[in-house]
């Protein structure tokens, strides 16, 4: 209460002034040390400071950031697939070898192999499921693959394929076996090929990877499927020449190769360069 009103409030009592002025004296003392402990406080440092500046979070605000990072997160691709990398050494097989010692193959340091699966509208390699099992379950990196027909229509090739390779029973991208042109002409051979690739990928959500020989290579895809990954043959003590420049992930370097585990001869294929089978991973 201010002094004047204090003062007035007495008078109109006729409180006699000495008292008046006791009791106003000790009614300011108590209403001082009242205030005193409040000003008193220490002045809070400049890190205390920003620590009470800091607002309670917003739950809604914050819980829109937290899903905003899942969602990057879930856009960033990654692999499930087991990924050997005890050497660069592959095989590919199909029923010409028969039944398959996966454990002694992967007891002769091989890290991948790719198994046939399918060829062009219906055929299906009666020892697929059998080496997919098998050689995964030996630790080995595997991949199947397609023997593309180009005679036969892309869709009908698709269905043999899809309906064999299941994606959760691969480790490696399909990849897709072109060694003829069939009757076809050129033009219409490399835009079917094209077509029944960006089909694959759709399917399995990744990029196959191409097969052919070097001087197949030379005369059909010069300039052609420059985003995709090759295994090149050519059976030779050089590795493979492609006119283009192009580069190349694997190198089948003979079709009489001996591996123990398995019955006579098989392709034989290894890693090039800073080739690496995270880079073919599903």
């Amino acid at each position: 209460m201010p002094s004047d009103q204090i003062a007035h409030s007495f008078r109109i009592a006729s409180m006699p002034t000495h008292i008046f002025r006791i009791l106003f004296s000790t009614l300011l003392t108590l209403l001082f040390m009242v205030t005193l402990p409040a000003a008193a406080k220490k002045k809070p440092s400049h890190a205390e400071q920003c620590l009470l500046a800091m607002a309670e979070p917003d739950a809604i605000a914050t819980r829109a950031q937290r899903d905003r990072l899942a969602q990057r997160h879930s856009e960033v691709w990654t692999s499930k697939a087991h990924i050997n990398e005890k050497s660069r050494n592959g095989i590919d097989v199909s029923h010409y070898q028969y039944e398959i010692d996966w454990d002694e193959v992967a007891a002769a340091k091989i890290s991948y192999a790719y198994i046939k699966a399918t060829e062009g509208a219906s055929l299906v390699d009666e020892y697929y499921d059998f080496n997919i099992r098998e050689a995964r379950r030996a630790g080995i990196s595997v991949g199947a693959y397609h023997f593309y027909r180009p005679n036969v229509d892309i869709h009908v090739q698709l269905q043999n394929l899809k309906s064999t390779v299941k994606k959760e029973d691969i480790d490696l991208v399909p990849l897709i076996d072109v060694e003829t042109r069939g009757s076809v002409s050129a033009t219409k051979f490399v835009e079917d090929l094209r077509q029944f690739l960006i089909l694959v990928e759709k399917h399995y959500g990744r990029k196959p990877m191409l097969y052919t020989y070097q001087n197949f290579y030379n005369k059909h895809f010069l300039e052609q499927f420059k985003d995709y990954h090759w295994m090149i043959a050519c059976y030779s003590d050089n590795p493979p020449t492609l006119n283009d420049g192009k580069g190349y992930i694997m190198w089948q370097y003979t079709q009489r190769g001996r591996v123990s585990g398995v019955r006579g001869n098989v392709d034989r294929s290894q890693l090039v360069g800073h080739g690496s089978l995270r880079q073919i991973a599903m």
